[in-house]
């Protein structure tokens, strides 16, 4: 038991020395966490998942939450009501291209069924909320870059879930109802974002009465945890409400229906903000070394197979996000790191164990490469966004996404 002790404050401190080499050198902390709990897991052999019971699967789900809370409270509708256009473009376009090339690894070089292999499109057709948003809060990355990545992410995450399950039921049935599917995403995007509004708005009216009690800091967070299970239980995205509840509770003041009645309504302070950073921190830092545990290496071909996967993705994310803004209509460094936001995470791990659940034949291929490409992704991810404004890529994407520039007088400034 002291081992563990010993062992858990051990990897808080490097959490917090990640973070800081983050600042000077530029290569993420989710990278160095997730690169750490391989070291521990497939590599040395000194952890397992199944060390961490129920709990590891617990924390990764907490820490999902909170992130997006996190993310909603940051939200400003202005800037939602600005960038829906090239949030739904980019979502969905990306989520096509990934889809059709899962398909034609899985059918050509992996072996899958046709059903199989767009079951696997759907597993890894998302990116990551949680390294795309912690990303994207370190980077400080400006409006409507910022805002478009982590609706992405959040939007990605439903079609992910609602398209793999109707996939999964498709292949037990014998027999697929895309009408079914398609009025499963709307409704999970609308009813849960009611639900997180209402919520919000609930919270706000008993807040300052809660707050007269003792001990009452994290009620805000058990509030947030109920939410989230309520509309997971009834079937809509818990993501979007956990996005809608955070945004409701900061931006509540822009509604003028709410001040022509003359609410007495809460407020989250500054404090509160703090709080939730810490306990996002401790949840980031478990939750990114949990997954790196995970990750299994199986197969060599596999892995090449995984590996050309992910940077076909990588690749066809360029022309995607320039489709998406025209050139010079967002500053050409927020478009290269845009590029580079396609990592897969937690939604694609957890769903890669429902077909295997399901004891769908060949299963266990698509859950060893969903692992594969979630670390591989992440990698390039981590990997790409320091070179981006060096001398070897930043020629590159000024040409591509920059506006026309016929003379330079002085070198572009690094990336602070």
């Amino acid at each position: 038991m002291a081992e563990i002790v010993l062992v858990i404050g051990l990897l808080v401190f490097l959490a917090h020395f990640f973070t800081a080499l983050f600042r000077r050198t530029r290569v993420p902390d989710v990278l160095l966490l997730l690169l750490l709990g391989v070291l521990l897991g497939p590599v040395a052999g000194w952890v397992k998942p199944s060390d961490f019971g129920q709990t590891g699967g617990v924390v990764s789900m907490f820490a999902l939450i909170v992130i997006l809370f996190e993310s909603g409270i940051d939200l400003r509708p202005q800037v939602i009501l600005r960038t829906w256009r090239p949030t739904l473009g980019l979502t969905l376009l990306t989520f096509a291209v990934t889809i059709g090339c899962a398909y034609l690894a899985g059918v050509h070089l992996l072996g899958l069924t046709p059903m199989l292999a767009w079951i696997l499109g759907a597993t890894v057709g998302g990116t990551s909320a949680a390294v795309v948003i912690a990303l994207v809060k370190s980077l400080k990355m400006a409006d409507p870059g910022g805002t478009v990545l982590i609706m992405e992410s959040a939007l990605g995450d439903v079609l992910c879930i609602v398209i793999l399950l109707g996939l999964v039921e498709a292949a037990a049935l014998g027999s697929l109802h895309a009408g079914k599917m398609i009025g499963s995403i709307f409704a999970s995007l609308v009813c849960a974002g009611i639900i997180g509004m209402i919520g919000g708005f609930v919270w706000l009216a008993v807040l300052n009465t809660v707050r007269q009690f003792p001990n009452s800091t994290f009620t805000t967070l058990a509030f947030l945890f109920i939410l989230f299970g309520v509309s997971d239980m009834l079937g809509f995205s818990g993501a979007i409400a956990a996005l809608a509840f955070g945004a409701t509770l900061t931006n509540h003041r822009q509604m003028d229906f709410l001040h022509q009645r003359k609410l007495e309504l809460g407020a989250i302070r500054e404090s509160d903000v703090d709080f939730f950073m810490e306990i996002l921190f401790l949840l980031k830092t478990f939750f990114f070394i949990y997954m790196g545990v995970s990750i299994r290496f199986t197969d060599l071909r596999l892995i090449a197979i995984a590996a050309v996967f992910t940077l076909a993705v990588f690749l066809l994310r360029i022309p995607i996000v320039r489709i998406v803004f025209p050139r010079g209509s967002v500053d050409w460094k927020d478009s290269a790191l845009m590029t580079f936001m396609v990592p897969k995470g937690l939604v694609s791990a957890v769903l890669a164990s429902i077909p295997v659940e399901r004891g769908l034949p060949g299963a266990e291929v698509i859950r060893d490469f969903t692992y594969m490409v979630v670390l591989l992704s992440v990698c390039l991810t981590a990997v790409l966004i320091p070179l981006s404004h060096t001398p070897l890529l930043a020629p590159f994407y000024r040409r591509i996404f920059g506006s026309p520039v016929t003379t330079v007088t002085e070198a572009e400034p690094a990336l602070e």
